[in-house]
């Protein structure tokens, strides 16, 4: 019940906290995560946590849309790939780690994949930093793939449970 200092104050505090769309998210989130946890179970993924936490990445960003998933599932293939070839020449040289990441962060922005720095970057470091049997281009393949389920799971979560409205329905729902 909305009391006269509420109405005073702009509102109740639950929608001045926004905990509404809070709960929503970290909701969605949750899910996201379990979901990458049992498809990579399913598919046979050997670290399907680097699944879930790629959904939490893109699950906490501004935008999940298909365009930007788009471009970080790019951003992961190319921070793949610079990965596996890093990893041949790494050797525990941090100059080379950081002139890594910095090449593969500006190649993102470059071909104007604004979305995909940040996953090319950890999908390199991945890959270059944790040392994974079967070599550097197994490991490279199996991150892009665990990483891309996650991308791909935060997208269909987004889209399906809970889904946003549009602002004009939103706004006509609260009158």
């Amino acid at each position: 019940m909305a009391t006269s200092a509420d109405d005073a104050n702009g509102g109740s505090w639950w929608k001045r906290k926004h905990i509404r769309q809070s709960a929503i998210g970290a909701f969605k989130t949750g899910i996201a995560a379990v979901l990458c946890l049992w498809l990579g179970s399913l598919f046979g993924l050997s670290h399907s946590y680097w699944a879930a936490v790629s959904a939490i990445v893109v699950m906490g960003s501004e935008a999940v849309s298909l365009v930007a998933c788009r471009d970080r599932v790019i951003g992961t293939a190319i921070g793949a790939m610079l990965g596996w070839a890093t990893s041949y020449v790494w050797h525990g040289h941090y100059l080379v780690y950081g002139f890594a990441v910095m090449l593969c962060l500006l190649a993102c922005s470059t071909l104007k994949f604004e979305k995909a720095g940040r996953l090319a970057g950890v999908a390199l470091t991945i890959i270059v930093l944790i040392n994974l049997d079967g070599g550097p281009g197994q490991a490279a393949l199996a991150r892009f793939l665990e990483v891309s389920l996650g991308i791909v799971v935060a997208l269909a979560v987004t889209l399906l449970v809970f889904p946003e409205r549009p602002a004009e329905f939103a706004d006509g729902a609260s009158r």
